[in-house]
């Protein structure tokens, strides 16, 4: 079985496309592109030079992927975005490929969803099944880990990171790193509001999982200890809890800092 490429789609010789994949009306494929098998590709999308998507991904209509980064120093060099398997990528999304400056690359990995106006700009790392709503916006160099939520109407700052179950309310704007586990809402200036304890008991965290991140949110949130006092409490108290221990380890490697309460 081949591909099914509409008769308005424009797409260059060079470009793989697998068995199964189709390209809708009036889509352009550029020089260097590969989509994967069973991919679904809507009307009016763009995919930029450069672009390797894997299996069973869909794009909606307008899609622009893998475009040019919006960075001034960009002088038009061989780089990528690299899309996992599984993604559902709406309405006018769109998607950079990355920068030599930041290693190149642009990274999506599998089973995530991108909902309309979305935006993953140049040298961003996302992991898998994460959710990104309406017009959530992240700028260069954003790490986004797995299972993460970026809310709708968001904006992450460049170089920040997004732990792995993070929730970030709507509207928010983060300047600096988001904790896992926990929620983040607000704009000048966001907070963290502590563990996403629906979302966590909705994915399966035990009660005991559950309890351990609030006991840590307590001593992170505490006025009487600073966040150097709190972690080393926290390592006393909680010992042996993993989760705890990820969230600890998350804020000692931060380069930016981490938003707190």
């Amino acid at each position: 079985m081949s591909a099914r490429i509409h008769e308005t789609a424009i797409v260059d010789p060079s470009a793989v496309l697998a068995d199964g994949a189709s390209v809708g009306p009036y889509c352009v494929i550029e020089a260097r592109v590969t989509i994967g098998a069973d991919c679904e590709i809507g009307p009016f999308c763009r995919f930029g030079t450069g672009t390797t998507v894997g299996e069973r991904n869909r794009f909606e209509s307008h899609c622009s992927v893998g475009a040019p980064p919006q960075d001034l120093k960009f002088a038009g060099e061989a780089t990528t975005l690299e899309i996992g398997n599984e993604n559902l990528f709406r309405e006018f999304v769109t998607l950079h490929r990355g920068t030599p400056g930041g290693g190149g690359v642009t990274r999506i990995a599998d089973q995530s969803l991108f909902m309309a106006y979305a935006h993953v700009a140049h040298d961003c790392v996302v992991g898998s099944q994460t959710i990104f709503a309406n017009n959530a916006t992240l700028a260069g160099h954003v790490e986004v880990c797995d299972f993460a939520t970026v809310g709708a109407f968001s904006a992450i700052h460049q170089f920040s990171r997004v732990g792995s179950h993070a929730f970030l309310g709507a509207y928010t704007g983060a300047n600096k790193d988001c904790l896992p586990f926990m929620s983040t809402v607000g704009n000048r200036p966001s907070k963290c509001y502590g563990p996403n304890t629906i979302g966590l008991e909705r994915k399966g965290f035990s009660k005991e999982r559950r309890q351990a991140l609030k006991l840590l949110w307590r001593l992170l949130n505490s006025s009487k200890l600073n966040t150097t006092q709190a972690i080393e409490k926290a390592r006393e108290d909680l010992a042996g809890q993993e989760d705890v221990e990820f969230v600890l380890e998350f804020i000692e490697s931060s380069e930016r800092g981490v938003i707190l309460g």
